[in-house]
């Protein structure tokens, strides 16, 4: 229910559906990934961290490590910790079935952290799985906040994505 209420736009409830499973059931991994995926783009940063470091625990050889990776790089993007962020996003590429839009991710990070040639790369990765894949596409995959939406915007402009 939270995850379709975050797809409805919906984010606070949202965040209480969630919130509500994971205290119902505190193992479950799914249910903090999808917390830490909903605060990690509007929200409490570090909220989002504790809780997909919880989901990763749970579950260590999740095949949605790509997207708990992705969950927490958003996070720490939010926060301004482009370092670890691109730490992050080294994670989210070594996955071999990690989504276009978590590689976009990775590659902003790594843009942010100024690790240009990596963000590249990988940028030319997504490029041969979308061609003309975009910041527009990235954007509205996503419910950023103000401060995820210009963080990522402005990794999106250096990478030469966005004007």
């Amino acid at each position: 229910m939270g995850r379709a209420l975050w797809l409805k736009g919906k984010h606070d409830a949202s965040v209480a559906e969630v919130e509500q499973a994971v205290e119902l059931s505190p193992n479950f991994a799914l249910g903090h990934y999808t917390l830490a995926f909903v605060l990690g783009q509007a929200g409490d940063s570090n909220v989002a961290i504790s809780a997909v470091d919880r989901s990763r625990r749970l579950s260590p050889h999740d095949p949605m490590l790509f997207g708990m990776f992705a969950s927490r790089a958003c996070a720490l993007a939010r926060l301004g910790h482009f370092d670890e962020a691109a730490r992050c996003a080294v994670q989210i590429a070594s996955r071999p079935n990690a989504h276009v839009h978590a590689l976009a991710i990775a590659a902003f990070c790594l843009t942010l952290a100024d690790q240009l040639d990596e963000a590249r790369t990988l940028l030319a990765s997504i490029h041969e799985r979308v061609p003309g894949y975009g910041l527009d596409d990235f954007l509205r995959a996503f419910r950023f906040d103000q401060t995820g939406e210009a963080v990522f915007r402005a990794g999106a402009q250096r990478l030469g994505l966005a004007r």
